[in-house]
């Protein structure tokens, strides 16, 4: 195939992974009508662990055992820590205000590189921090009968792990193809969530409707493993700083999906304050890269799909494409 086909087809996956991101909200806030949040994110990542399964089998990669710690730990905030937090937000506030909330992740990554790695961080990029962090202000910060603070807390909470597992997780993906790390991680993590919710919530419900059963399979199937694959393919046949802005597609989706289809409403103030958030991740994501690195031929994975330039890890020595 030619180069030009090759990379509209990478534009293809990069939009389709940010919009398969952005209806998460959508379905999550679905599936939160009828099972407790604790079940939701072990449905959904129970099957994105099972779908991802055949890559490590196929592959035959073992897990050096001095990794192990590494992978548990970025499998714990992965899925328990910042899921759970996240999907109790979503089930007390808006899928619309939950997705711009989770637009500020680009501005909190830039901050977080330049607090713990001394990444250099010029007017440009401080401006956008303020942008964004006058978004959330005005998001959540005054008082509206369509607001839920707790909520709205919760879900800008959970983005600290994200910055958390985003970092900790880049030597695994310098040692092992990002799929592969993906999954092994979401495995771990659901392991880690299971005593959690059988504790928490019972047994996970096996009685659901039709629509609530297919929710789940999307929030699973479509809006984590698949995501995985696309955003992967994408990447080795399209510039990786540029990739980033795709990500931006999230928090529109969402917010979109949850004013028409859910009938959400939301303030003039938060559409101002979501215009900037998103205006900040753009600026962001335009940044140049604070190192060199190839441009084509690495795959990265879900720990580094949604943090945009600054997430971005060295090649994977394991390629799970060939």
């Amino acid at each position: 195939m030619r180069p030009q086909a090759l990379q509209r087809l990478a534009v293809l996956a990069l939009a389709a992974s940010g919009c398969l991101w952005g209806t998460s909200f959508l379905f999550g806030k679905l599936a939160l009508a009828s099972l407790d949040v604790s079940q939701v994110v072990l449905y959904r990542f129970f099957l994105a662990s099972l779908v991802l399964l055949p890559a490590v089998i196929l592959n035959r990669i073992r897990l050096n055992i001095h990794d192990l710690p590494l992978f548990l730990l970025t499998g714990i905030l992965t899925v328990p820590v910042t899921f759970l937090v996240q999907f109790a937000g979503l089930k007390l506030t808006s899928a619309a205000v939950a997705a711009l909330i989770i637009g500020t992740l680009p501005a909190l990554l830039a901050l977080a590189a330049r607090v713990f790695f001394h990444e250099k961080l010029d007017k440009v990029g401080w401006g956008a921090i303020g942008m964004s962090s006058f978004g959330v202000l005005l998001i959540v910060g005054l008082p509206n009968s369509n607001n839920n603070w707790l909520g709205d807390g919760l879900v800008f909470l959970s983005l600290f792990a994200v910055v958390a597992w985003t970092f900790l997780g880049k030597r695994l993906a310098q040692e092992y193809s990002s799929v592969i790390a993906t999954a092994y991680i979401f495995a771990f993590g659901t392991i880690t969530l299971l005593p959690i919710s059988l504790w928490w919530d019972g047994t996970p419900r096996l009685n659901l409707s039709a629509n609530i059963w297919l929710a789940v399979v999307i929030l699973g199937i479509a809006c984590s493993a698949a995501t995985t694959v696309l955003w992967n393919w994408g990447l080795q046949h399209f510039p990786t700083p540029r990739a980033g802005l795709f990500l931006n597609l999230e928090p529109f989706v969402g917010m979109l999906l949850g004013i028409l289809v859910l009938h959400e409403r939301i303030s003039p103030l938060a559409l101002v304050g979501g215009a900037l958030i998103l205006g900040a991740a753009v600026i962001i994501s335009l940044q140049k890269a604070p190192a060199q690195e190839p441009q084509n031929g690495n795959s990265r994975g879900y720990l580094y799909s949604k943090s945009g330039r600054l997430s971005q890890a060295g090649a994977s020595k394991k390629k799970f494409w060939k």
